[in-house]
């Protein structure tokens, strides 16, 4: 017995130097904490940048909001802007893959596939370039605004900051409060409908309406205000003097209560092809809308129930 006294002492000592070494993470990769790539103050933000291989757009703040430079100009839905932004200021790094590399070409850095890059107030800039994927998916290559280093960042968050012009875009033709209308006249390729509320001083949503001749609650009539400020278009508004819009097809009168008066705005818009050009008279922009859409407006109106998806 005293000869396996020595070995089972060296098994006793093995198997506390491996539950030591083990405890201590010897045997794992050191994981690395997320870093912030760019850190930056929304407020000093002037121009934002981005630039892949398929477009480029061009922001820069003016005293209300932002005007689109690039790739034309269109009106702008701030929060989108504001959107972005958080979106790169939320950009981590998962690894350092290369602090100071001798060739950028191998992570296709030398020609990114992506820029994104803002200028602050005192003419600096910060951003980002995006190589080639990494061999493990979901991954690529980074590197930052001013620094040789190269950084490891998932494709899900830099998904953030790939935009369209259109998603910096303010959409929507129609911009309303419920609360204010006191009617909507609808008029599409010939044929008109009108809803009109019959308390002309209670809310929308307590007051007692009319379509046609059938009588509507405010549960019923919110819906159909509600269908003309959903309606969106799907491509960048365009000049309204590029596409004009009078003796359309289609005709919207929203008669509203401001300040105890009753105003009228009129939109008007004209068939092109399977599309439809509306724009507010004495307004901007022109807005591209899907007859499809239009024709859902009109059924709503006409009271006809909505057709499933096919």
């Amino acid at each position: 017995m005293k000869r396996f006294i020595p070995t089972i002492l060296l098994v006793v000592v093995c198997i506390g130097a491996f539950w030591y070494a083990s405890s201590q993470n010897f045997f794992q990769e050191k994981k690395e904490e997320p870093k912030s790539l760019v850190v930056l103050k929304q407020e000093d933000v002037q121009s934002l940048s981005v630039q892949t291989e398929e477009q480029q757009v061009e922001l820069a703040r003016n005293g209300s909001g932002w005007d689109m430079k690039k790739p034309a100009a269109a009106p702008i839905n701030a929060n989108q802007a504001d959107s972005w932004l958080d979106a790169l200021g939320l950009i981590t790094s998962a690894k350092l893959v290369e602090d100071q590399p001798s060739d950028v070409a191998k992570y296709g850095l030398d020609k990114p596939v992506a820029a994104y890059e803002v200028q602050l107030k005192d003419g600096s800039k910060k951003g980002l370039k995006v190589g080639t994927a990494l061999p493990i998916q979901g991954f690529s290559y980074v590197q930052v605004e001013g620094s040789s280093a190269v950084y490891q960042v998932s494709d899900q968050s830099l998904s953030g900051l790939n935009k369209a012009p259109v998603d910096f875009a303010d959409t929507s033709p129609f911009k309303f409060e419920n609360d204010k209308v006191q009617s909507v006249k609808v008029t599409w390729k010939g044929q008109s409908w009108t809803l009109a509320k019959t308390d002309k001083d209670k809310v929308a949503a307590e007051a007692s309406w009319k379509l046609g001749d059938k009588e509507l609650k405010g549960a019923d009539a919110n819906p159909l205000l509600d269908s003309l400020i959903f309606l969106h278009s799907a491509a960048l508004p365009e000049p309204a003097a590029q596409k004009p819009a009078a003796g359309g097809e289609l005709k919207v009168e929203l008669v509203m209560s401001v300040d105890g008066k009753d105003t009228t705005q009129v939109y008007e818009g004209k068939l092109d092809q399977d599309q439809v050009w509306l724009a507010k008279q004495g307004g901007s922009w022109a807005y591209q809308l899907t007859t499809a859409d239009i024709q859902k407006l009109a059924d709503a109106y006409a009271g006809k129930p909505a057709q499933p998806a096919s």
